[in-house]
């Protein structure tokens, strides 16, 4: 449809509205929208046109191939009692150990001497907490693992894509992350809010019943490895319609091509701070 500037226009309607895009980013309109690229351009969307738009490298590190691998290793745990096959704590520190030496090579981490051996035996004494844990032992068979929906919700010019990597009976949403120290769960669940939103949306609109829980699985890197769960109700009505208004701005700004740097402590590990601190104003 043409504005009468004679611009395209996708339209997305709402109860009692109409809600007009520009088609004016550098791609044309975008192919789908995922949770993390939401967060991405709230958080900075000048990092979003770097990674995003211009698709610079970002260089990866030994601490996130780690977590790749702890989260290669649970899939695999969890499609085995899914497809009721090899579950054992053999067979999954093993797809752990090959996922990380895969990715060592394969993403171009520099590793110090002796420092894939400190990460292998790391992630083992990880893996094998998880596996004594009663979230590894909970009864009945997972509904998905490592699920990929995509979804187009009326709110949005742009489908809707998520990868949930589990979900257990009762559509429960469960998603893992792996980090350093013990974490401060109230505000974990907080800056998770949009992710764990989208994906109940997702897999409400997929299964075409309701989530009844949510869960954030921390594995804890500590010297004595740690597994903690999070437990958090469903979305509430105000949870979705603040997720739907954060998305619908920052959807708007994409389309319009609204970049501009957004300076925090996320500053500290961004891989782009040298384009960053080129930034006058302009993109040329």
């Amino acid at each position: 449809m043409s504005s009468p500037n004679g611009k395209s226009e996708t339209l997305v309607s709402k109860p009692g509205q109409l809600i007009a895009f520009p088609l004016k980013s550098s791609d044309g309109a975008l192919e789908y929208i995922s949770p993390s690229s939401l967060k991405l351009y709230l958080t900075c969307s000048l990092k979003f046109y770097f990674k995003k738009v211009l698709q610079l490298p970002e260089p990866s590190s030994p601490a996130l191939i780690f977590g790749k691998a702890v989260h290669a290793a649970l899939q695999a745990f969890w499609l085995a009692r899914w497809r009721e096959g090899d579950a054992s704590a053999d067979t999954i520190v093993q797809a752990f150990k090959d996922a990380l030496t895969h990715m060592a090579t394969s993403e171009g981490v520099t590793l110090k001497d002796g420092e894939l051996d400190k990460l292998t035996v790391k992630g083992e004494s990880l893996i094998q907490a998880y596996l004594a844990s009663d979230h590894a032992k909970s009864e009945g068979k997972p509904v998905g693992v490592e699920v990929k929906l995509e979804e187009h919700f009326p709110e949005l010019p742009s489908p809707v894509l998520g990868y949930v990597d589990l979900v257990k009976p009762g559509n429960v949403v469960v998603d893992f992350k792996t980090c350093a120290s013990t974490p401060n769960l109230d505000l974990e669940a907080f800056q998770h809010s949009l992710q764990l939103t989208a994906y109940q949306l997702l897999v409400e609109e997929a299964a075409g019943s309701r989530v009844t829980a949510r869960e954030l699985v921390f594995l804890v890197k500590t010297k004595e490895p740690k597994v903690i769960v999070h437990s958090l109700p469903p979305a509430s009505e105000a949870d979705i319609a603040r997720f739907w208004a954060m998305a619908e701005h920052a959807v708007k700004g994409i389309y319009e091509e609204s970049w501009v740097p957004q300076p925090g402590m996320h500053c500290a590990w961004c891989a782009f701070r040298s384009q960053c601190s080129q930034w006058a104003g302009g993109l040329s």
